[in-house]
């Protein structure tokens, strides 16, 4: 069977707060929700019990790709990065990315942003709101490709819930495998409307993830908070009653 969500992957499993693992068919987590099949929503609704769908993606995104309907679900959008293109700064997108040596540098930068801009902080305070108001059934959080805003989503829903670094950065890194055939399927595309091998090689990077890229939104968050969990509690105001609440109700 051919499961359409690219990127997808339910967090349950992990092991958290005091050994205790997180509950399946509630954290979901995938890149955009586009061409899914008739069996791909009903896989969604019934087995993974999907009923709130967050989608991090701005605009521009929503519009050209907008998410298939889902019936029995709850959509929100919440744009993590537009406030971070408002103020000027670069977010890491193929096009405006001068030169294949310089990827890795962009998109650290763009990491960094996510921690340090203000709204887009606000924006994962947000998603933090409506993990606390899901009383049952899966919250499935997405952007385009399901790696940069949602790796950072992840990172931090994942902190909150007492998992591992080494096991946050082990999910992160599933990424390159799971897009493997998506990515090759874009390049392909770019090739054939003319786009130069050079740029082609940048956006193959830039579609890929690094351990560098997370590790420098936690390098900015000890920088300017202490600790990438006092980024949580200081920046994102998450309560030490709201951490519990969020781990009684999705770890088992």
């Amino acid at each position: 069977m051919n499961f359409r969500p690219v990127n997808f992957r339910d967090l349950g499993g992990l092991e958290g707060n005091g050994g205790r693992r997180i509950r399946p068919c509630r954290l979901l987590r995938s890149g955009e929700l586009v061409r899914l099949s008739e069996e791909d929503k009903e896989i969604l609704t019934k087995e993974y019990q999907l009923r709130t769908i967050v989608d991090l993606r701005g605009e521009k995104e929503c519009k050209e790709s907008p998410n298939d309907k889902i019936t029995g679900t709850v959509y929100h959008n919440i744009d993590v990065i537009k406030a971070i293109h408002e103020a000027g700064a670069d977010m890491g997108s193929f096009e405006t990315i001068p030169d294949i040596d310089t990827v890795d540098f962009y998109m650290r930068g763009l990491y960094e942003q996510m921690i340090q801009n203000t709204e887009a902080v606000n924006c994962y305070r947000k998603l933090i709101d409506l993990l606390l108001s899901q009383k049952e059934g899966a919250l499935l959080f997405h952007c385009f490709a399901g790696k940069d805003r949602t790796g950072l989503a992840a990172a931090i829903i994942l902190t909150i819930l007492g998992v591992r670094k080494e096991d946050i950065f082990l999910d992160y890194l599933k990424t390159n495998e799971q897009r493997k055939a998506e990515n090759s399927m874009l390049l392909h595309k770019l090739r054939k409307k003319g786009v130069s091998e050079v740029r082609c090689k940048i956006a193959e990077t830039a579609l890929t993830v690094k351990a560098d890229y997370l590790e420098a939104a936690y390098l900015a968050a000890e920088k300017h908070y202490g600790s990438f969990s006092e980024f949580i509690s200081k920046a994102l105001k998450v309560t030490k009653e709201e951490e519990q609440e969020l781990i009684n109700r999705y770890l088992r």
